[in-house]
């Protein structure tokens, strides 16, 4: 029985931690039950044929003595692994593994009968090598158990690569430039296809790095592959290389792949949380926030209203601007001066027009020749300027070295890009993007009753 203990304590066979040290103390609690049956009947059995001498024997008084003794002890390490299985679940809870929603247990990971790795990453070494590995050990991390197939690591022989596939649950394409023009690529993409196999589209985002839109990828795929790669539904993933964004991008991926595993493939969705992801986090002003937004600057009073919806705390300045020249607010020191005087504690004229200014970079951006002024004027006046870049090419999305070209050389030499501008993603990764946004502005975490 105390082996058993033991083997049990080591090994951990259970799926949560609160089962396995629930299960050691059963087994604890049963070895305790069973010595003091045992030490009960021996001294029982003494004393009836010794006479009287169990107790200078075993040093034990009466078996009553035995039978208390072994119920303090046994409740003893009952609340002693109550406490241990608390701390550690809460331990638990603080690593950033991938959890289900649901149950905030670890998903189960399975493979089909005869496969080797949950995922094969598919990429090609010139513009996917760097991202490959970040992806293969960062799924480690957060979903720990998992095998990934990684070139690097695990090819042995490169006319294999077909059995490999085989071998391999899930199939993802990273897909960089190049990639669809690559000889062995293709080999895997042609072999995955043919056999089948559950496919996941992982785009990178930053053209510096070898991105791509899905259009210019396209074009480099071969004719008779582009519908059954592009038009088959298979999950279209972004690929991002900032952290926060970085995770949302690897539950997507995690959450394809866990619905082709045995245990999840009669679902649909599998949503999927990572403790302290900033996606989940709930933001707020302590102090009000006007955030102004020039009608010169397109789309920027569109993401300044989304903020305000978001966020509790922040409001949209409504002050006029005209063609001759900046709002109220930046025609002169006074209002900054009021607003020092209220921080002070001493009274002022009145409130001021607002407290931040949004710069939002698309294509658009700098087209109107107005915004150069109130952007300079907005820097005279010691106005904080956040900035917003949008990603995405529907919505006027372009590289940031575009900037460099459009944007007046006396704001460029300024220094006006010395601050980085937040990432402005859609779909999945926007409500990272808006709590970035809404940091950079102030606003503080809220603690959320979900947890």
């Amino acid at each position: 029985c105390s082996c058993y203990t033991v083997g049990l304590a080591v090994a951990t066979p259970f799926k949560r931690i609160e089962d396995d040290v629930l299960a050691v103390a059963i087994n604890l609690v049963l070895l305790l039950m069973f010595l003091g049956a045992s030490w009960t009947t021996l001294f029982d059995a003494i004393e009836e044929s010794c006479e009287g001498k169990a107790e200078a024997i075993l040093g034990w008084g009466s078996s009553d003595v035995i039978v208390i003794s072994m119920s303090i002890l046994v409740g003893f390490a009952l609340a002693l692994f109550l406490i241990g299985a608390v701390l550690a679940a809460r331990r638990v809870a603080k690593i950033k593994t991938i959890r289900l929603k649901k149950t905030k247990q670890a998903p189960e990971l399975t493979l089909a009968k005869g496969l080797t790795w949950h995922l094969f990453n598919s990429h090609i070494w010139s513009t996917g090598q760097d991202a490959a590995a970040v992806i293969k050990k960062v799924l480690m991390l957060l979903l720990p158990g998992i095998q990934v197939f990684l070139d690097v690591d695990d090819l042995e022989d490169i006319g294999a690569l077909e059995s490999y596939i085989a071998r391999s649950q899930v199939i993802l394409f990273f897909l960089s430039k190049g990639y669809l023009r690559s000889k062995n690529c293709l080999r895997e993409i042609r072999s995955s296809l043919e056999l089948k196999k559950p496919i996941i589209l992982v785009q990178e985002a930053d053209p510096e790095k070898g991105g791509g839109s899905l259009k210019e990828l396209r074009e480099e795929c071969p004719e008779g592959l582009q519908s059954a790669i592009f038009d088959a539904n298979w999950p279209q993933i972004v690929w991002m290389r900032i952290e926060e964004f970085q995770i949302v991008s690897l539950k997507m991926i995690s959450e394809a792949l866990l619905l082709q595993t045995p245990a999840y493939a009669s679902l649909k969705t599998l949503p999927l949380k990572v403790p302290g992801e900033l996606e989940r986090q709930r933001f707020g002003f302590v102090k009000p926030v006007i955030l102004w937004a020039s009608p010169a600057n397109p789309g920027a009073r569109d993401l300044a209203n989304e903020l305000a919806t978001t966020f509790p705390g922040l409001r949209v300045s409504r002050a006029a601007v005209t063609p001759k020249g900046p709002p109220p607010l930046l025609r002169s020191m006074s209002s900054l001066r009021a607003a020092s005087a209220r921080q002070l504690g001493r009274p002022s004229a009145g409130p001021p027009e607002a407290t931040h200014m949004l710069l939002y970079l698309c294509e658009a951006t700098w087209l109107d020749e107005r915004l150069e002024e109130q952007v300079k004027a907005a820097r005279d006046a010691g106005l904080p300027i956040v900035m917003a870049h949008e990603k995405d090419p529907d919505l006027g999305g372009c590289a940031f070295a575009r900037f460099f070209e459009t944007t007046p050389q006396e704001l460029v030499a300024g220094g006006l890009y010395r601050n980085l501008a937040i990432s402005c993603f859609s779909g999945r990764h926007r409500k990272v993007s808006l709590a970035l946004l809404a940091k950079a502005l102030g606003a503080t975490r809220r603690k959320r009753k979900d947890g």
